[in-house]
């Protein structure tokens, strides 16, 4: 009888010490992967910005962040550099930023990063003055730099990302 129950206790304990066992069949809460969702990426054009025939698109919408190209103070008619320097070029620039925006459903106060290439560091502060017309208040992140070139003669290029909450 001693042997009988000695076993019992002896497979009753090698049963609860083994987690693994135990555990076997349910998978432990923070082992779970949370269910993959698919993200929607949809291309956004607009007649309103600048469209070139170049392999890149004015912006891609990929669930609700939106990535927009880099941006020049290009006229969108006229496909020309807009004349007379850092800000116009930063004005026009902005305005097709917004045109973008709103062809995907979104507006300025959406926009949640801005990287500035400048080619001359010492128009940083014209640049700021314009940049501040169309972010008055609660900036986005930003990044700026100055750059050896930039495509076409241009004394700007920015390149934005926003969020577009459509809730």
């Amino acid at each position: 009888m001693r042997s009988v129950l000695a076993v019992l206790i002896l497979a009753c304990t090698v049963q609860a010490n083994n987690h693994y066992q135990s555990r076997k069949s349910k998978t432990p809460w923070w082992r779970h992967k949370p269910p993959c969702i698919p993200v929607t990426k949809r291309i956004i054009e607009t007649d309103k910005a600048p469209i070139f025939n170049l392999p890149f698109s004015q912006a891609v919408l990929a669930g609700n962040t939106l990535y927009l190209s880099g941006q020049l103070g290009i006229d969108p008619v006229t496909l020309k550099l807009v004349p007379g320097g850092i800000i116009p070029e930063t004005e026009q620039i902005f305005k097709n930023v917004g045109a973008v925006l709103e062809a995907a459903g979104g507006s300025m106060k959406d926009v949640v990063k801005v990287t500035a290439f400048l080619t001359d560091l010492t128009e940083y502060s014209s640049f700021n003055a314009v940049y501040m017309k169309f972010f008055p208040k609660k900036f986005p992140a930003r990044s700026s730099c100055q750059v050896v070139a930039i495509s076409q003669g241009a004394q700007l290029e920015i390149d934005v990302i926003a969020v577009i909450d459509k809730c």
